[in-house]
């Protein structure tokens, strides 16, 4: 069953936009880029988790964020795709502030940049690795290859922010002109509306909740405007009622509605499937307590 603070979690990670889902190509690189500046120090205050990746400045702020959700937003995995995970450096919260001298080409590039910095800071050795394990595999529903009704092929034209998810004119609100940003809309529990994502991102939203590798089998190499609505688990009638409990304050959920496979099925035509599969992990072989500047 997936927690209430599991859910939360899941929330605030999409939410700040940070280190959920890179494209497998930008995985793929085997020599990132550096921050000309980087400055990395412990957090000791009480402050929210808050990110702030401006691909155009070369800019990335990170504040209050834990080393292991560092590492997940380096190397795009998710924390259940993290092995040896049992040090105590990973559990440490952080404040980074890192620049570049050139504009980058997304926020993808941006996270990928913060491998070379925790090798140094944090003398962080990994490689990569597969493992049998139990995945879902995302498909198409319909044979024809038909699309629901909640998920479209786009014609926009984003801004340079690869297959990160982002934030969504938060923090810069756009005027009329201006190009709309691939990524998230703030939308609430229970709702996922998303512009111009392609289906690396569409696993990354779904893999969180699920707590397994989801792999991707669709066969689709566009992008796409997608507007799910569902009911997540643990605000479902029967799991309500198996606790005796009732709907937090402000959650605005239909406990009898569909849940997220369905949801997956009805609204956008896809689906998923479990299978016992090699898939994909991040092996941390060695981490070191921070080497502050």
């Amino acid at each position: 069953m997936l927690s209430l603070r599991f859910l939360i979690l899941v929330i605030a990670m999409a939410a700040s936009g940070f280190g959920i889902v890179a494209s497998q190509a930008a995985l793929q690189n085997p020599a990132p880029s550096q921050f000309e500046v980087a400055s990395v120090k412990l957090n000791k205050s009480n402050e929210r988790t808050r990110t702030n990746a401006i691909p155009a400045s070369g800019r990335l702020v990170l504040t209050a964020i834990t080393v292991k959700e560092v590492i997940q937003g380096a190397y795009g995995v998710q924390g259940f795709e993290l092995v040896n995970v049992d040090s105590p450096v990973l559990s440490q919260r952080v404040d980074i502030e890192a620049k570049t001298e050139r504009p980058v080409a997304s926020a993808v590039e941006l996270q990928q940049m913060l491998q070379p910095l925790l090798a140094e800071r944090f003398n962080l050795k990994v490689h990569r690795d597969t493992q049998e394990r139990n995945a879902l595999v995302l498909s198409l529903a319909n044979r024809d290859g038909r699309f629901g009704p909640r998920m479209k092929k786009t014609d926009k034209v984003c801004d340079a922010m690869g297959t990160a998810v982002t934030r969504f004119a938060l923090a810069n609100p756009r005027t009329p002109g201006d190009q709309t940003a691939c990524g998230i809309l703030p939308s609430g529990v229970g709702r996922i509306v998303a512009i111009g994502i392609d289906m690396p991102v569409v696993v990354g939203l779904l893999a969180p909740s699920q707590r397994m590798s989801i792999v991707d089998q669709t066969g689709l190499q566009d992008r796409y405007d997608i507007d799910v609505t569902y009911t997540p688990e643990p605000f479902s009638a029967a799991s309500l009622a198996q606790r005796g409990g009732t709907l937090p304050a402000g959650v605005d959920v239909d406990p009898n509605g569909p849940s997220l496979s369905e949801a997956l099925r009805d609204q956008l035509g896809l689906k998923l499937e479990p299978k016992k599969m090699p898939v994909p992990v991040l092996v941390i072989d060695h981490i070191e307590p921070l080497t502050e500047n």
